[in-house]
């Protein structure tokens, strides 16, 4: 079933995003604050639009791909916004990462204009994007998402319906910074294999079958080991932590590790070009400050 689709936030997730959705076949609008963005996507058929509002009014349901908490509510709630031109019964989904309480708020004012609201943060990262194998935390009414499943699919290899609006943005964040503290371990393991006088091929071999093994370690070093990038922004990655640790103290969980290895990626961050080199690149700094000359 082929659906009119709009998509807001053309950036490293959703530019390929979108293009896997003009893929499938799906009728597809889009926006974003840098026109250039778009230009792709129109050569393969896309159709531009001149903000928010006016990809839904053009849309069943439409999709958005935001840096953060408050852009989202802004295109979402705000003027000229999407919810402003979506006609009832259509639908929202957004694919950012966002606080949990947000995303909330949103739900509750699109169902009070009589819309549906779903919240799909995705993990994968750009190259799961780009290959349409994310997996995406669906928060919201499992009619809503059986309703757009067939766009969804288009997206990801892996759709989970977690529970009511809110419940997609929590398990992501617990995620990430689940990922971000098996993160740390493999840096400082790397480091440690590397001043041993351990080969990091052989060592990344060795730790796969094992239980020191996690995605984060195998997808990093194997990408450092070939001189590839994954297009993770340190400055992303510190939004993602803070609200992950806000999360675990709305929770009353007594976080330890978590506020640590922020304050650790805060402090690359800081040194480094205004938050724009990859949190992976932590790898070889560890290296260099450890004396490894790669």
């Amino acid at each position: 079933m082929h659906m009119k689709v709009g998509f807001i936030g053309l950036g490293n997730m959703g530019q390929p995003m979108a293009a896997n959705i003009l893929g499938a076949g799906h009728t597809l609008t889009i926006y974003d604050t840098r026109r250039q963005t778009g230009r792709d996507l129109e050569a393969a058929g896309a159709a531009w639009a001149e903000n928010a509002k006016a990809v839904a009014v053009r849309s069943e349901v439409v999709f958005t791909s935001l840096p953060g908490t408050g852009a989202v509510e802004q295109v979402a709630t705000g003027a000229n916004g999407v919810f402003s031109g979506l006609a009832g019964g259509s639908t929202y989904v957004d694919t950012s990462t966002i606080a949990p309480s947000a995303m909330r708020r949103i739900f509750a004012a699109g169902t009070d204009q009589g819309l549906h609201v779903l919240e799909a943060p995705v993990s994968g990262g750009i190259h799961g994007a780009q290959d349409a194998a994310l997996t995406l935390f669906v928060g919201g009414n499992a009619e809503d998402l059986e309703r757009v499943r067939p766009v969804l699919e288009s997206i990801g290899s892996k759709i989970v319906h977690v529970g009511p609006a809110g419940s997609g943005n929590a398990i992501k964040l617990i995620n990430n910074l689940m990922m971000f503290v098996n993160f740390i371990g493999a840096c400082e393991g790397v480091a440690m294999s590397a001043r041993a006088g351990i080969d990091l091929r052989l060592f990344l071999d060795a730790i796969k079958s094992s239980m020191g093994q996690s995605r984060i370690f195998e997808r990093t070093l194997s990408l450092f080991l070939d001189s590839g990038r994954m297009g993770a922004n340190t400055d992303l990655a510190v939004k993602d932590l803070r609200l992950g640790i806000e999360l675990g103290s709305e929770l009353g969980v007594p976080l330890e590790v978590g506020p640590l290895v922020r304050d650790l990626v805060v402090r690359f961050r800081d040194a480094g070009d205004r938050g724009q080199d990859e949190f992976t690149d932590m790898i070889p700094d560890l290296l260099r400050r450890s004396g490894v000359d790669m």
